[in-house]
């Protein structure tokens, strides 16, 4: 592809939607663009190849602040460490996020066990028996079963 093309077959090409081409542009993402004769918004090659790489970088789990730093470190001369520093700072991250969710995987699981301990249990679930995970999380947040909370204010009667 040698000449420039309308933002729709841009956005095709890089896999994303023009609104989202749109947005990366107002955030600085994607260089400024010429306009056809018909004020149609042209992208090259080269814009189209950063909207791969905007693309590729937020499926790594990149935000949108870090990818407009490795975009700059793609457009200038810089280290490898400079990269390598960013990536070792994502790493942390998701492997934090990996220790949540396991954390969080377990606990849901034990939720599911005990939900169906207690349906085992109970031959005629009523209306005014309440699900163990909920039991729990009323006891967890201290509203000891009660839905609606008080303001703490009096009222008065007129």
């Amino acid at each position: 592809m040698t000449e420039a093309v309308h933002i729709g077959q841009a956005a095709k090409f890089a896999g994303v939607s023009v609104d989202t081409i749109r947005f990366y542009q107002r955030l600085g993402l994607i260089k400024g663009t010429t306009r056809s004769a018909g004020g149609y918004r042209l992208f090259d090659e080269g814009q189209i190849s950063d909207l791969k790489f905007v693309r590729h970088a937020q499926e790594l789990g990149f935000f949108l602040n870090e990818i407009k730093e490795l975009l700059a470190l793609r457009q200038k001369d810089h280290t490898c460490s400079d990269v390598q520093s960013m990536l070792s700072r994502k790493l942390t991250d998701v492997r934090a996020k990996i220790k949540s969710l396991v954390c969080l995987e377990a606990e849901l699981s034990g939720a599911m066990r005990n939900c169906n301990r207690e349906l085992r249990l109970k031959r005629a679930v009523k209306h005014g028996d309440s699900c163990p995970l909920l039991k729990r999380l009323d006891r967890m947040n201290g509203s000891n079963g009660n839905r609606h909370a008080t303001s703490g204010r009096k009222t008065s009667k007129k």
